[in-house]
């Protein structure tokens, strides 16, 4: 995995599954900003990570750590609005409020299935509003092709594993260089799936027309 250079990334921590202090950490170099929703603020706390705000209902944050934070001069933004999540409340504040046009995101999967499904729906929704918003688990690097990003280049070695998944479709999917080609296909949730197919040739790539395709990368910590 090969992390930006340059430090015009927002760094956001989610409260899903905790990355380790060490997978964390190597993209503090890169990141202008840092900023955790109130539960992922925990393990920032544990890790040693510098804060530049910490945003959300404040439901998962013990008040001590909360007094921590405001008595360093982090920001805590409390926002009860229940209509959206945290990831949602975090986007929107990136959007408003900074200039960075460029997220990354840590703690994705929410430990339950509806919360994963939930953030993944957030995160399409704002794939177009930014230049980039890749997001990782503890397992695998994701991001959506939309119709503005409709193409992409894997540069990965050979016979590394990806998958490509439609949520809730894409239209006119075509890849080169994976060992199960799909060609011009409309792939639909419930339908069909694009689980672990293997990079077979150096310039691999996927585009779509239409809809909305997500990449999976798996990644090492």
């Amino acid at each position: 995995m090969k992390t930006p250079e340059k430090e015009n990334h927002v760094l956001l921590l989610l409260d899903g599954e905790e990355p380790s202090k060490e997978f964390t950490h190597q993209f503090l170099s890169c990141c202008g900003m840092i900023i955790a929703t109130d539960g992922a603020a925990k393990y920032a706390h544990s890790h040693d990570i510098p804060l530049d705000l910490i945003i959300g209902d404040m439901d998962s944050l013990p008040k001590d750590i909360i007094k921590q934070y405001e008595e360093k001069g982090t920001p805590v933004l409390k926002e009860d609005e229940q209509y959206s999540n945290d990831f949602e409340k975090a986007l929107r504040y990136i959007l408003a409020e900074t200039p960075y046009k460029d997220v990354i995101v840590l703690g994705i999967h929410g430990k339950r299935t509806d919360h994963l499904l939930t953030n993944f729906s957030v995160m399409l929704r704002y794939t177009d509003q930014f230049d980039t918003l890749v997001a990782y688990d503890l397992t695998h690097e994701h991001h959506f092709l939309s119709e503005d990003k409709h193409w992409h280049s894997f540069n990965l070695p050979i016979g590394t594993l990806v998958s490509i998944t439609p949520l809730p479709e894409a239209v006119g999917v075509n890849t080169v260089g994976l060992y199960y080609p799909i060609k011009k296909m409309k792939m639909v949730f419930g339908q069909h799936e694009g689980l672990s197919n293997i990079i077979s040739e150096e310039d691999a790539s996927v585009e779509i027309a239409k809809g909305a395709l997500l990449i999976s990368i798996p990644i090492s910590q």
